[in-house]
């Protein structure tokens, strides 16, 4: 964290932050018009990232629900043109894997109505197994592009970030992890990333939803991860199942 802050004054103070530079500083990219249409923001009242996984459920974070408030809103059609859909959830629709969020951070969101003309991401099968170490994913979020700590930045393009799978530096059940690609520059996510789907890219095919995110870290040598909760984690994928399946 101290690096990262000391590196944005050194970059301020040098007057070259330009989008490129901060596009660097968290290693993410903006998604082109073809990806990412299934994603959605989702508040409660604060604001997450989430995946449209059927026309009627989004898959989202447990962490980003405050049960005081009762209710969760759900924005569809966030990328690319910003032709919203917005749903209200009530509390009996919103179903979360483990509150403790030890075994999963994991939430299931289910609309009051279907969402019109968007493609949701496919769930993997549900004998899918965790991606193996070196396996590429794709995360995305409207988390800042400048600070770790900022706020999230809805106004600007939604950003995509490929990841490689690694070994969590505290290995917990139903969790991976991933870091930045070779030779790209420290990959970090935000606030406002979480909740976004960690997916599997099929050229000219519908991409397959892997992971949830939960957030990023950085260990005590400063080498950055994230973490998220894996679909296919035995547990979680029949919860997923039996959940859409009885409500």
């Amino acid at each position: 964290m101290a690096m990262l802050k000391f590196l944005q004054l050194l970059l301020l103070t040098a007057g070259v932050e330009s989008a490129v530079v901060k596009h660097r500083l968290i290693g993410g990219k903006p998604c082109s018009n073809n990806e990412r249409h299934h994603q959605v923001w989702v508040f409660t009242p604060s604001f997450c990232g989430g995946t449209l996984i059927d026309k009627n459920w989004v898959l989202t974070a447990a962490h980003c629900y405050k049960s005081v408030i009762g209710s969760v809103e759900v924005w569809a059609g966030v990328h690319p043109k910003r032709a919203y859909q917005k749903f209200n959830i009530q509390e009996g629709d919103i179903h979360i894997f483990d509150k403790t969020k030890r075994t999963g951070d994991i939430m299931l969101l289910k609309l009051p109505g279907p969402v019109c003309g968007i493609t949701p991401a496919k769930l993997p099968d549900s004998s899918c197994q965790t991606p193996v170490n070196g396996e590429q994913l794709q995360i995305a979020g409207h988390g800042s592009t400048v600070n770790r700590t900022g706020p999230s930045d809805r106004k600007q393009p939604l950003q995509c970030l490929d990841l490689k799978v690694t070994d969590c530096p505290k290995p917990r059940n139903n969790y991976f992890c991933g870091e930045g690609l070779p030779n790209n520059p420290p990959a970090f996510t935000c606030k406002g990333d979480s909740g976004g789907g960690w997916l599997k890219k099929r050229f000219g095919r519908t991409s397959v939803i892997y992971g949830v995110h939960k957030g990023s870290h950085l260990t005590s040598s400063k080498i950055a991860y994230a973490k998220c909760t894996s679909v296919c984690a035995p547990p979680i994928r029949k919860w997923i199942n039996d959940i859409m399946t009885n409500h």
